[in-house]
């Protein structure tokens, strides 16, 4: 008991004796006993019931709280009796909207130098066809001199020296948007009408590099991922698997892959979070939703039921992020009955009687 309820307790006894002293009439010592006696013994009784409702505890040493139907009634507690769930255990990583501005810059370049190469490829018929002309006429009527000729075929051998240099500018832009972007986007880049750069350019999809932890890696079987802004993974959209990606964030320094997804108001230099399935197999346990959770020293727990009036307090460490809540394989187990509402009460509660106890100490 607290310092202040022995002080009253012993109170209460002064007075009681003072009664039997002064107000009873006639009291013989073998009834004064007995009722000192009786008086001691139920309070005894009611201290021990106290201490027994404060210090619960199970077969393994776990603090338990106990909540009569009184104070039942207003907490308002609620449970629900968990079953068998399965789950495809995700990993979050970071995405990022690309900006296109590089890709167009690169685009341009190719443009030029194909529209260069075509004046080129022009420029060299000519004089192919020029020299083939003069060389007929000098060789059947003798009328052409031989400096025309020569003229001529150094004219063409200067025209495939320009086609052959652009042939090498326009590869090297071609080599330099494989290796900056990858085969997938640099072919829609470099493509005639491409469908999908379009759809880029009219915002229509958005193209994401989604950068994973360093040390985990993504399955080759991983096409379809979730998306969402400010961690909501209930507001998730799905994104769509494009390429691994050739460069890295120069902060996390994991492994990049692209992505498109359906614009949705993005914008470029966006930052989102993404989450990736993990694994081929799906894990069989419960699910706890996020209501059922409480915080306490820095880790989340929930409150099971486990007699009609008797709760656990169970930690949902090694739980796995699930859409809204955690994905339990251990400590909550198929059949508990999770307290959904209340649980906040019940941890108050639990630890209002380890101050008691603690109290009881002094």
């Amino acid at each position: 008991m607290k310092l202040r309820e022995r002080f009253g307790f012993w109170l209460v006894v002064f007075l009681v004796l003072l009664a039997i002293l002064f107000v009873v009439p006639v009291a013989s010592k073998s009834t004064l006993v007995e009722t000192l006696d009786n008086w001691f013994s139920e309070n005894a009784e009611e201290e021990h019931q106290m201490d027994d409702d404060a210090e619960i505890v199970d077969q393994s040493g776990n603090m338990l709280v106990r909540i009569d139907d009184e104070i039942s009634d207003y907490v308002g507690i609620e449970t629900l009796a968990l079953v068998e769930t399965h789950f495809s255990p995700e990993s979050k990583a970071l995405a990022k909207v690309v900006d296109l501005k590089p890709l167009l810059v690169l685009q341009a370049r190719h443009n030029k130098a194909l529209a260069s190469l075509n004046v080129a490829k022009v420029v060299e018929q000519s004089a192919l066809e020029e020299l083939k002309r003069l060389k007929s006429l000098a060789k059947g009527t003798g009328s052409v001199a031989v400096k025309n000729v020569n003229y001529a075929q150094a004219s063409w051998r200067e025209a495939s020296a320009a086609l052959q240099g652009l042939n090498f500018e326009l590869q090297a832009v071609k080599d330099e948007a494989i290796q900056s972007w990858g085969e997938t986007v640099a072919g829609w880049l470099l493509a005639t009408d491409s469908e999908q750069w379009q759809r880029l350019l009219t915002h229509q999809e958005s193209l994401l590099l989604v950068v994973l932890p360093v040390g985990l890696s993504m399955s080759p079987k991983v096409d379809v991922i979730r998306i969402a802004r400010d961690g909501d993974r209930q507001q998730g959209r799905k994104a769509y698997f494009v390429s691994p990606a050739l460069s890295t964030d120069q902060i996390i320094q994991g492994e990049t892959y692209y992505f498109k997804t359906d614009n949705g108001n993005l914008r470029a230099g966006m930052r989102l979070d993404a989450w990736l399935p993990q694994g081929d197999d799906e894990l069989t346990g419960v699910f706890v939703p996020e209501q059922a959770v409480v915080w306490y020293a820095g880790h989340r727990w929930a409150y099971v039921q486990v007699d009609e009036d008797i709760y656990q307090r169970r930690s949902l460490q090694s739980g796995l992020t699930a859409v809204g809540g955690l994905f339990m394989q251990n400590s909550i187990n198929v059949g508990d009955e999770l307290v959904i509402n209340g649980a906040q009460m019940l941890l108050s509660e639990e630890f209002r009687w380890q101050i008691q106890d603690e109290d009881d100490d002094d």
